[in-house]
């Protein structure tokens, strides 16, 4: 993230308490590109769309990196690889 946030016109500090929609200003499309790209990195399908319609259910307002990376933790220590 901290790599790609000059294409996000972000110049703080990326930290656990970082928004990606509040701060980074993602919209839901970039969330999703976010998702797929975490997923060719891992080489790993993860239920990334589930995790975020579920925050949306909750009606968080956000999702810091702090919990995406506990997703990430959770989803890639059980998780496969891809055929």
């Amino acid at each position: 993230l901290s790599d790609l946030r000059d294409d996000w016109e972000y110049s703080g500090e990326i930290t656990a308490a970082t928004g990606i929609f509040r701060d980074l200003e993602f919209e839901s499309i970039d969330a999703v590109a976010l998702g797929s790209a975490i997923e060719d990195h891992y080489n790993r399908s993860l239920p990334f769309a589930e995790y975020l319609m579920k925050a949306n259910e909750r009606k968080a307002k956000d999702i810091t990196i702090g919990e995406l990376v506990d997703f990430l933790m959770e989803n890639l220590n059980n998780g496969a690889a891809r055929p």
